[in-house]
């Protein structure tokens, strides 16, 4: 007799991660550890399953696996959960096939961004790959997010000749290969603050975000054509940042604002749409451009400022009871060789971006309202 499974899905994904392993631990039961049974799904793709190959083309094309074997990304992922499954001190983390008695919730990591910057000097070329992922407990039975934790990795290189297609997919293998890689190592921060929030945890969400005019002439010729993706990129980063630095209770993004889902392809090519509760508090951020001012020059160079200009609102988006709300800049400079004819200004603004989010959380944790009213609530 088949034993029933509350989602078939759950199911069916939690058998790949027993085809992958040939060894588990097998875990205490939750009710004698007293914490959350959570079955290990490993990796997935944010988004829907039209636009994986269009928004990852590099890691998608990593992850491809043969017929009976996990895709590259999906492997590493579930290899790193099992070696530190000690970390997860605040759930039970389980390996294996759903039983009936067992919980419908599942660990996934999930990618969010890619993104693939690539500058021309007149002695050298410069390649800037960000990726963003974004570490969920998610309930197959509810099809809710129950926790989420995003992660933001960069990488920075270059080289005397332009970097190929090939060459750019190997620095992405390495930034998310092994234990001590970039994912992996920001990841290993995170395990020991994954939980179940308990419905009394208050929590944030980075709600809205507007690309103003004045920011699309900087942004790559995709942002331009769809700003709802940098819009995307934007809130993750900030989310990346505002946990990191204030560890908050985060619930994910979703680019529909007020229909908050979020749509997960699975390794099994399974798409699961999971449902993003309501958040206690939340975040508008309005990107209203950059900018960029000649400051000095010589016969050999020539000095610019970037700045970046946001809008930053943090409220409770039940009553629109406001708790912090200003205007937020930041500037970097930028030496541009006299013999330098194109300035790929994209990673330049994005520099600028990042120092006004810092700065902007910096504000909000530095106000005794927002402090005390909603850092403290949401924390973990």
């Amino acid at each position: 007799m088949r034993p029933h499974n509350p989602h078939p899905r759950f199911q069916r994904y939690a058998f790949i991660s027993y085809c992958c392993f040939t060894a588990f631990a097998v875990a205490a039961g939750g009710a004698e550890t007293g914490k959350s049974k959570v079955f290990c799904a490993g990796f997935a793709f944010s988004g829907n399953d039209s636009e994986v190959k269009t928004n990852y083309p590099i890691s998608s094309m990593l992850d491809v696996g043969a017929a009976d074997q996990c895709g590259f990304i999906q492997a590493n992922a579930l290899s790193f959960f099992k070696k530190n499954n000690n970390r997860f001190s605040k759930i039970d983390l389980q390996f294996g096939k759903a039983r009936p008695e067992d919980t419908p919730l599942v660990l996934a990591l999930a990618m969010t961004d890619e993104k693939v910057l690539r500058e021309e000097f007149p002695s050298f070329h410069k390649l800037v790959v960000q990726l963003g992922f974004e570490l969920l407990v998610l309930d197959f039975n509810q099809k809710t997010v129950e926790y989420s934790r995003p992660i933001y990795i960069e990488l920075i290189d270059a080289a005397h000749e332009p970097f190929s297609d090939g060459q750019v997919a190997e620095r992405v293998r390495k930034m998310i290969q092994g234990d001590d890689s970039q994912l992996f190592t920001a990841l290993t921060d995170k395990c020991e603050s994954t939980k179940i929030c308990g419905k009394n945890q208050c929590t944030l969400q980075v709600r809205n975000v507007v690309i103003g005019e004045k920011a699309l002439p900087f942004l790559l010729e995709g942002y331009k054509q769809a700003p709802n993706v940098y819009a995307q990129a934007v809130a993750e980063q900030f989310g990346a940042l505002l946990t990191a630095n204030a560890g908050v209770a985060l619930l994910p993004y979703a680019k529909d604002g007020l229909n908050s889902k979020m749509s997960l392809r699975f390794e099994d090519q399974s798409m699961v749409q999971f449902k993003i509760p309501p958040p206690t508090f939340a975040v508008d951020i309005d990107v209203k451009g950059f900018k960029k001012v000649f400051s000095k020059s010589t016969d050999a160079e020539s000095l610019w400022i970037y700045g970046a200009f946001l809008g930053i609102r943090v409220y409770e988006p039940e009553f629109q009871k406001v708790y912090f709300e200003a205007p937020v800049k930041y500037g970097v400079s930028k030496v541009v060789p006299a013999s330098q004819k194109n300035v790929d200004e994209f990673p330049i603004v994005s520099e600028a971006l990042k120092g006004a989010i810092v700065t902007a959380i910096e504000q909000i944790q530095k106000d005794p309202n927002a402090q005390t009213k909603v850092i403290k609530k949401c924390a973990l």
